[in-house]
């Protein structure tokens, strides 16, 4: 006898997502070069990198960097994870240098069609790390794996912040700028 197809449940779904994230966070990891050189010249073995997503010790060095009065923007983390964690396909990461220097935040999420993933906020540490200059790359070779899992063909980087934002991921393989949406983009 052949079952009907009954929906997964939230929980189901959300255990999935979670797994692609996790995956594509450490294929991302894996795909990274044995050492990399970031903007202040040093050596970086990326086994000294971790590739995580937002957890509870993000939000403390988050909180950090809301006092550092250095910020390009003035993001309420909290409020941003509060809006997108009931979203179980969300794109979430923070780059970690040796698990305690949090070098970024990133969390983003599918089109409503699904087929490209948006990422809505890019954060680099404003205290400055080892991984300066390396950010960027990091969260576009993440950002495309999680697309590739769940199926998307483009990667958005929504509203970049300032011209000069907007330039430097211009300045990476790929990326176009649609001025209607005001984002970057790289088809897949």
């Amino acid at each position: 006898m052949i079952m009907p197809y009954q929906q997964p449940s939230y929980d189901e779904i959300k255990c999935r997502y979670e797994k692609l994230r996790r995956m594509s966070r450490a294929i991302a990891l894996e795909n990274l070069p044995p050492t990399l050189t970031g903007k202040r010249n040093i050596a970086i073995c990326k086994s000294e990198i971790s590739l995580k997503g937002i957890t509870l010790e993000c939000l403390h060095q988050l909180k950090r960097w809301q006092t550092s009065g250095s910020r390009r923007v003035v993001w309420d983390w909290k409020d941003v994870i509060q809006t997108y964690r009931p979203k179980p396909k969300r794109f979430e990461l923070s780059i970690w240098h040796r698990d305690i220097n949090l070098g970024d935040a990133a969390i983003g999420k599918p089109t409503c069609s699904g087929g490209k993933l948006r990422l809505d906020f890019i954060e680099s540490s404003p205290l400055g790390t080892n991984l300066d200059g390396l950010i960027a790359d990091i969260v576009i070779r993440a950002g495309i794996t999680y697309a590739e899992a769940i199926g998307a063909t483009q990667l958005r980087i929504m509203n970049p912040v300032n011209e000069q934002v907007k330039e430097h991921y211009l300045s990476k393989p790929g990326f176009r700028f649609d001025s209607h949406s005001n984002f970057c983009f790289r088809d897949l």
